[in-house]
């Protein structure tokens, strides 16, 4: 491309369209992005943005990004995606945009800062999750709207949208944006390969290598592997999760129904001591219990955190490195025609590499962490397993002093019926994750290939 200096336009020179209930084209196979500065003033855009905003590159260049904005968009949504990357922190949001001719096209858009500002990629959404979200953002709008006429206060009716739209998502099981944000990524890239396979749309095939380097190629590859993958780590996320929260229950219950048991013991009588050797064991082995039981829910805590991390760094890069392919080849295409662009397309090219390889440093770094975390679960298994066999025989010995002791004794009787019904409960859960780590065990071997397959191209790209 020949690179052009054009003069700038201010957004308020440009008419603003008219909504209309038209959807812009465009396709599955099909990825568009922008570079814009740090006030968000687009520098670049390619074909693709172009076309399906419908607008001349020389009305897009240099106009702020609310250029294409859509009335139907709550102000709350793109809040919370400055907040992320003035933090300095990639941002995924679905984003409902309006052409020049006032159709709308929906996106699901990846934004990352980068040296001149933020690099955003959008890919089509069609999950069942999109169909939720737009539930979510018509309501969130109406809330806002709502706020915005009773207070006369833009900003504040914002901010209570924010809060308003993140107890939606929080309704619909998301913990937090953040959640929300990597299930959604995973959702829509689940849905784009889906889809293509199902059209038989494949891409990227017999490229040139004098065009688009072969170590891109097989990136491109491994990361699509990758991203099969993300569906099994995320059912052992959520398997995860689940016993998380009983985990930590357990261990606060087995600590109270010891101090139950050491309370009632110092009111027997001296021949009844035998019972209050049984409450002190129980109370030696709750404290024992609950390092272990913590234990475990931290190891589960941070491998549910390095799945969610590894889910957005894989997805990532996979439509980065695919953007930049398609850039590439966009470059060979039209390498004889005008860039109106404010920055050239060399700088384009090296601000997607910049994006996408410390990403692939990451992913190399998460996913040789994935099968020691797998081992270490197996591990706590084991010792919770021989932990609720010592329960169990304390359990029985109370019985057994119970049975023989007086009346006042008998108050245990409740206290060990309580505690065998927390063991059985316990063990059912164990052997639930137990089964989770189990059969995930291929997992780690598979993620141990996958980081020396990594290194390899990483060490290929830097050469």
């Amino acid at each position: 491309m020949i690179t052009e200096e054009i003069p700038v336009k201010k957004i308020k020179d440009a008419k603003k369209p008219i909504p209309i209930n038209q959807e812009s084209p465009f396709k599955y196979e099909e990825l568009f992005f922008s570079v814009t500065d740090h006030k968000s003033n687009i520098t670049f855009a390619n074909e693709v943005f172009v076309r399906i905003s419908k607008y001349e590159q020389e009305d897009v260049i240099g106009q702020l990004h609310k250029l294409v904005r859509h009335p139907d968009m709550p102000r709350a949504v793109f809040n919370i995606f400055w907040d992320f990357l003035k933090a300095n922190k990639p941002v995924a949001a679905y984003v409902k945009n309006m052409a020049k001719d006032g159709s709308y096209y929906w996106v699901m858009a990846l934004a990352f800062p980068c040296e001149s500002g933020y690099l955003s990629v959008r890919l089509k959404p069609g999950s069942e999750l999109f169909e939720k979200v737009k539930d979510c953002y018509a309501k969130t709008l109406q809330f806002e709207k709502k706020k915005e006429r009773d207070s006369g206060d833009k900003k504040l009716a914002m901010h209570e949208a924010q809060a308003y739209l993140l107890n939606l998502l929080q309704e619909e099981g998301f913990d937090d944006y953040e959640e929300f944000m990597w299930n959604a990524l995973q959702s829509e890239m689940t849905n784009r390969e889906e889809t293509l396979n199902k059209n038989s749309v494949s891409t990227h095939n017999n490229l040139d290598k004098n065009v688009i380097p072969p170590v891109l190629v097989k990136v491109e590859r491994l990361l699509n592997e990758l991203v099969l993958s993300l569906e099994n780590l995320k059912n052992i996320h959520n398997s995860l999760v689940g016993h998380s929260n009983y985990i930590l229950k357990l261990a606060r219950s087995i600590m109270l129904l010891s101090l139950n048991a050491q309370i009632g013991s110092s009111k027997l009588d001296q021949e009844d001591l035998s019972l209050s050797v049984v409450a002190e064991k129980m109370g030696e082995q709750s404290v024992d219990g609950e390092k272990r039981l913590i234990n475990m829910k931290q190891n589960i805590h941070e491998l549910s955190a390095l799945i969610g991390s590894l889910n957005f760094d894989i997805i990532s890069a996979k439509l980065q490195v695919e953007m930049t392919i398609d850039f590439l080849l966009e470059l060979e295409e039209r390498k004889l025609e005008k860039d109106l662009s404010l920055i050239n397309s060399d700088k384009v090219t090296d601000l997607l590499y910049d994006a996408f390889i410390p990403r692939l440093d990451s992913i190399h770094d998460g996913i040789g962490k994935v099968p020691a975390y797998l081992r270490e679960l197996l591990n706590g298994v084991k010792e919770i397993e021989r932990f609720l066999l010592v329960l169990r025989f304390i359990h029985i010995t109370g019985k057994v002093e119970v049975a023989r002791m007086n009346d006042d004794a008998k108050s245990f009787s409740t206290t060990f019926q309580d505690l065998v019904q927390e063991i059985e409960t316990a063990e059912s859960h164990l052997k639930e994750l137990n089964e989770v780590v189990s059969d995930n065990k291929n997992t780690g071997t598979m993620y141990t290939v996958y980081k020396e397959r990594l290194q390899n191209l990483i060490e290929d790209i830097n050469v």
